[in-house]
C-alpha cells in the first residue's frame, strides 16, 4: 500500500520536497474541469513539474460537468489534449461529482458518461479510472455495468464500502498525513495497486512496454560450438585456428572420437566470443562443414 494525496490550485503552490519527505510518494493532480482546455488547472504543470522533480509518482483528472455521454467524450478529449507528451505513472481520472446538471441526469445516463470519458481515454492509451464517492456509485450510477473500470473510491472514515474493487481509496480530507503547511485541510489516499509498475509494464500513458524476449547482447554473449564429427585432417585445421585465437591455451578446445575405429573426432569449443565464433563458423563454412550442418553454436 501507498499513502498519496491529491491537490488542485485550491491547495495554491505545493511544496513537492515537502510531500516527498513526508514520506509521501504518489499524488493525483487535478488537470482542469470541463468542456474546454482554457479550463487546465493553473497549478496543473508545476505539480507535474514538482512531482517529476521529487520522484513523486503521479496521475491526473478531470472535473466533470458534462450532461450528456457526447459533452463528457469532450471533457476527456481536453483532458488527453493537456497531459499529451507527459508521462503520468498514475491513472488518468473522471471525476464526477453532485452538481447539480449532474443529479438532473438518470442513472442510465450518468453510467453513459462514465463509459464514454474512461472508453476515450483508454482508446488513446492511457489507465482509465472512475473517481466518485462510495454514495455516488451505489445511488447516481447503474455501478454494475462498471465493473470492468478500475476505481478511485471517496468515502471519509475507517472502512470502505465501496461495492466494485478499488485500487485507491479516498478516506479523509483531513491531512492525516500531515503534509506541513496544509493544517488539517488536505485530501488522502490509500493506493493499493503498484501503478507506476502496471502502466509501464503495459505500456500505457506514454510508456513502452519492455521487450519480453529481448535479443542477446552480442557485445558480452559467449557461444558454445560444437562441431562434428570430422575427419583428423579438418580437426587438426580446426585445433591450428583455435591456437591461433589462443582458445587452446585457455583450455576452451576439447576433442573426442566420434566413432569407434577413431577415425573421426568431435569438437567442442568455447564458450568464445562472437568474434572467435565468427572466425571458426567461416573456417567450418571453408571446409564444407556447415553445409552438412556438423556446425553449432548456442549461447550461454
Amino acid at each position: 500500500m501507498f499513502d498519496a494525496i491529491d491537490v488542485s490550485k485550491w491547495q495554491g503552490t505545493v511544496d513537492w520536497a515537502a510531500v516527498k519527505n513526508a514520506g509521501v510518494g504518489h499524488a493525483m493532480l487535478r488537470a482542469g474541469y470541463g468542456n474546454s482546455v482554457r479550463q487546465t488547472d493553473p497549478q496543473f504543470k508545476r505539480n507535474v513539474a514538482g512531482c517529476e522533480l521529487h520522484g513523486v509518482q503521479w496521475g491526473a483528472y478531470w472535473y466533470s460537468y458534462a450532461t450528456s455521454p457526447t459533452q463528457a467524450r469532450q471533457e476527456a478529449r481536453c483532458c488527453l489534449q493537456v497531459i499529451q507528451g507527459l508521462k503520468p505513472g498514475m491513472p488518468v481520472a473522471y471525476d464526477i461529482e453532485y452538481e447539480p446538471g449532474i443529479l438532473a441526469l438518470d442513472n442510465a445516463t450518468r453510467t453513459e458518461m462514465v463509459k464514454a470519458f474512461l472508453s476515450e481515454v483508454e482508446a488513446a492509451g492511457y489507465y482509465g479510472i472512475l473517481y466518485a464517492s462510495t454514495n455516488f456509485i451505489q445511488t447516481k450510477l447503474n455501478w454494475r455495468e462498471l465493473a470492468y473500470y478500475d476505481v478511485w473510491a471517496a468515502q471519509y472514515g475507517s472502512a470502505c464500502t465501496c461495492p466494485l474493487p478499488y485500487g485507491i481509496w479516498q478516506y479523509s480530507s483531513q491531512n492525516p498525513l500531515g503534509i506541513p503547511g496544509y493544517g488539517n485541510s488536505l485530501d488522502c489516499n490509500r493506493v493499493y495497486k503498484d501503478y507506476p509498475a502496471i502502466v509501464q509494464a503495459a505500456g500505457l500513458n506514454g510508456f513502452t512496454a519492455p521487450d519480453p524476449d529481448p535479443a542477446p547482447d552480442m557485445s558480452t554473449c559467449k557461444q558454445l560450438l560444437t562441431i562434428g564429427p570430422v575427419t583428423m585432417g579438418d580437426a587438426l585445421n580446426l585445433q591450428a585456428l583455435c591456437e591461433s585465437l589462443g582458445l587452446t591455451k585457455q583450455e576452451l578446445y576439447h576433442s573426442d572420437w566420434g566413432d569407434a575405429d577413431k577415425l573421426t573426432q568431435t569438437l567442442t569449443i568455447g564458450p568464445v566470443s562472437s568474434g572467435d565464433a565468427w572466425y571458426i563458423m567461416r573456417r567450418c563454412d571453408q571446409l564444407g562443414l556447415c553445409a552438412q550442418e556438423l556446425y553449432h553454436s548456442k549461447y550461454v
